[in-house]
């Protein structure tokens, strides 16, 4: 038997775990720890500070901020965009 932390809901022999920030310590044999380990049950989540995207470069200079999050797409040279008349047509 193994002690392990389970940081992510989950069911085991039957009783359904939401565990909290912190964890939840359960007792469970060695395949079973193995498996849960495995599948990332037993990671806890990143927090906050590790999720966040730095505001400044390497090098200490800071990014703009972005504003547009939709996909940039290349057109070939020489074409122009359709017009709202055009697209109607």
């Amino acid at each position: 038997m193994k002690t392990i932390r389970l940081y992510h809901p989950h069911t085991h022999e039957g009783v359904a775990y939401a565990p909290p920030p912190e964890g939840l310590e359960l007792t469970v044999n060695d395949a079973d720890a193995a498996l849960l380990d495995a599948w990332g049950l037993t990671t806890p989540p990143p927090t906050l500070a590790e999720t966040s995207t730095p505001s400044t470069t390497d090098t200490g200079t800071p990014l703009p901020p972005r504003h547009d999050r939709r996909a940039r797409v290349a057109l070939p040279a020489g074409t122009e965009p359709a017009t709202a008349s055009e697209e109607t047509a």
